[in-house]
């Protein structure tokens, strides 16, 4: 009886801690503070866990260099994010958030590099999912 007692806490365990690696983000989580520092996690220091959750589906990611404009979507920005997982970038990032409303704002993030800086201006939504990103322009100075 002990020995089944052991092995039914066990596998008791073992799904909580496989469920929970699963569990997804609920509504109420996706807050718009949330939502700006997880983005800027997984681009200044790579740290994408919940970077997917705050990625609306139809999100749109701008770049500008120098007069030409290059567009990615949702699946080429996660790629790439999760390429540089775990990668510290050289820079301070500091954001401001430029205008606040209940159903959208607009968030500069600034990342500053030795002789440059990246600026990316984040447009945040309140969907029927919580604060997500629908799109970021990113632009060199």
């Amino acid at each position: 009886m002990k020995a089944f007692k052991s092995i039914l806490a066990t596998l008791l365990l073992l799904s909580l801690i496989i469920t929970s690696g699963y569990a997804k983000v609920d509504k109420e989580s996706l807050t718009m503070d949330y939502a700006i520092k997880t983005y800027i996690g997984a681009v200044s220091q790579g740290k994408i866990k919940g970077i997917e959750d705050i990625l609306d589906r139809n999100v749109k990611f701008t770049l500008a260099q120098g007069s030409k404009v290059i567009n990615y979507n949702r699946a080429e920005m996660i790629s790439s994010l999760k390429v540089s997982e775990n990668i510290n970038q050289n820079c301070k990032t500091d954001y401001s958030i430029i205008e606040k409303g209940d159903a959208q704002s607009i968030v500069k993030v600034t990342m500053t590099y030795e002789n440059f800086s990246k600026v990316n201006y984040v447009t945040i939504s309140n969907t029927d999912e919580g604060w997500k990103i629908t799109n970021v322009s990113s632009v060199f100075n």
